[in-house]
């Protein structure tokens, strides 16, 4: 079990590091540390949503409007994420992929609905409708998020479903309080008797 406590040796690559989507680093070491989420030109421009930089490379064809960076994301993923509404403008005009999922089975929608940018979320919508798209039935249909994607549910669903168990955690945790007092009590009852007993006992032999 000793060799799980140990240094990976030199050669070991993990795909998974500590690189953060605005840049970041959470202090991953290596030669690997950057790889995953260092983002290339084309997505960098659009997370910082410099939309001129991001036309500039695609018209140049220094890069694909879908190319992935090394998590399987594209340059909308980056724009609907980071809220910037004219970079996602410009990818929709250009006929992006507007369903192209992540490492982590996640599309440009899941990243826009994480971070609240319901403006950029509701652009790829109306794209979606646009192309004749179908299959969403939640409140981003017809596009799919990672939840109907994966588990053929709804974010509702999910959300009433988290609700619900919620709800029978607390019963659940209430149920115990009461079960464990009515414990206690009973115990405090009989140590009292017993104790009672006890005494009267010890008077007797005297």
């Amino acid at each position: 079990m000793s060799q799980y406590a140990k240094e990976p040796p030199p050669e070991w690559e993990s795909k998974w590091t500590w690189r953060t989507l605005d840049g970041g680093d959470r202090a991953m070491r290596g030669a690997m540390a950057h790889k995953l989420f260092q983002a290339p030109e084309l997505h960098d421009a659009a997370r910082r949503g410099d939309q001129r930089k991001v036309i500039d490379l695609l018209d140049r064809r220094a890069f694909g409007v879908d190319d992935p960076d090394p998590g399987g994301r594209t340059a909308l993923h980056f724009a609907v994420g980071f809220g910037h509404e004219s970079v996602v403008m410009e990818l929709l005009r250009r006929n992006c992929d507007i369903d192209k999922r992540d490492d982590w089975m996640k599309s440009p929608v899941d990243f826009g609905l994480q971070a609240k940018h319901d403006r950029c979320v509701q652009a790829i919508r109306l794209e979606a409708v646009k192309r004749g798209l179908w299959g969403g039935k939640g409140r981003v249909a017809p596009l799919k998020t990672y939840w109907e994607h994966c588990y053929n549910m709804t974010s509702e669903e999910v959300e009433e479903k988290v609700r619900e168990n919620a709800e029978e955690a607390r019963k659940n945790y209430s149920r115990q309080q009461e079960n464990d007092t009515q414990s206690y009590q009973e115990q405090l009852k009989s140590r009292v008797k017993q104790a009672i007993e006890a005494k009267a006992r010890g008077r007797k032999r005297r």
